[in-house]
């Protein structure tokens, strides 16, 4: 007869003999994880807020500084750091959502899984998550969103079950992350000469299609509605990205910092009035509306590009936190108009037709 002892012996090796995994299955079942939650292509974060400093812990802020790409609020803050991009590296926000902007990482997101360690019953995995082509955002990520550990179990059935986030902090932004970031542009503007003047009908139509994109937050399609000209780049025309529509607002919205494109000069689309050709630009027409609180002229504009009309935008200004361009930039007035050529001729002047040349000190 078997003793009490020798059967509690028993029963506790029996209990020991379940379902267990090899440390092959054990990484294998990782890479799978992974391979799920990191998105092969273009790849963007979110920075969370709309304003001059926006949340984005995952960043080193030492490396933003270094490379360029934003200040910092407060370098020592981690997790809690919140930062300004600068105008020259704002390019690579591509995107927003309701709660902030998105900044592309890279392409080709991948991991590094490290060799399982067995605690208990249990295997804990190093993960590191890199890209195969990073932005220089994408090189400034802090150790800290890059390298997490995950739990990985076995089930009843023998199956693994892994506990842990292996995914980057995507938030709300798209996947794949919209294109654009790259300025581009040259200094030759339009030539063509428009067929006929636009009708009234033909530019509420294409006041309309801008707007909806801007209603949808796809600010690369509204972007291709324009004929915009970056007066900060060596090339300034065609060279805006949509980063310079980021705090563009729909008309009538007036959500967080964005402004509408129309600076609620006019209730409607259909209060536009005259449009008429530029006597200094062929290709543009001046779109004449009067302001319905000051009573005001006002103007925005639109150009023949390609066969067809684009609004005119214009980037003439550096903002304290994202810098956008303008649509209801007043052409209609020649001094307004003349500043502008000026500056797209490479005269170094701002809005006003200041020079913005450093002073020589004998």
């Amino acid at each position: 007869m078997q003793s009490p002892r020798a059967f509690a012996v028993f029963a506790f090796t029996l209990g020991a003999c379940g379902p267990t995994l090899t440390d092959d299955q054990v990484t294998e079942a990782v890479r799978a994880k992974v391979a799920e939650a990191v998105p092969a292509g273009r790849v963007g974060v979110e920075l969370l807020g709309r304003s001059r400093w926006v949340r984005a812990g995952m960043f080193d802020a030492e490396c933003l500084q270094q490379k360029d790409l934003a200040f910092s609020e407060n370098p020592a803050a981690g997790e809690a750091l919140r930062i300004s991009p600068t105008y020259e590296n704002q390019r690579f926000l591509t995107a927003d959502t309701d709660k902030g902007w998105c900044v592309l990482l890279g392409e080709g997101g991948t991991a590094k899984v490290g060799g399982p360690v067995k605690q208990g019953d249990a295997w804990v995995v190093p993960v590191t998550l890199s890209f195969a082509s990073p932005t220089p955002w994408g090189a400034c990520l802090a150790d800290r969103a890059l390298t997490r550990e995950v739990k990985v179990t076995v089930d009843e059935a023998g199956a693994p079950v892994i506990d842990g986030d292996v995914s980057l902090p995507i938030g709300a932004c798209p996947v794949p992350m919209p294109a654009g970031e790259d300025r581009g542009g040259s200094n030759e503007r339009p030539a063509e000469r428009p067929p006929k003047a636009p009708k009234q009908d033909e530019v509420i139509a294409l006041m309309t299609r801008f707007n909806d994109a801007l209603v949808k937050k796809d600010r690369v399609a509204a972007l291709a509605l324009t004929s915009c000209y970056n007066l900060y780049e060596e090339k300034r025309v065609g060279s805006c990205t949509p980063s310079e529509l980021l705090q563009v607002g729909a008309h009538g919205e007036s959500a967080g910092t964005s402004i509408s494109w129309l600076e609620n000069v006019v209730e409607g689309f259909s209060d536009i009035g005259a449009i008429r050709q530029d006597n200094k630009i062929p290709t543009m027409y001046h779109v004449l509306m009067t302001h319905k609180r000051t009573k005001r002229d006002r103007s925005m504009s639109v150009e023949w590009v390609g066969g067809e009309w684009r609004i005119v935008g214009v980037v003439g200004a550096k903002g304290a936190d994202l810098t956008s361009a303008r649509f209801v930039y007043d052409l209609h007035k020649n001094d307004r108009r003349d500043i502008f050529l000026r500056r797209l001729n490479g005269e170094k002047i701002d809005e006003q037709g200041i020079s913005t040349e450093p002073e020589v000190v004998e």
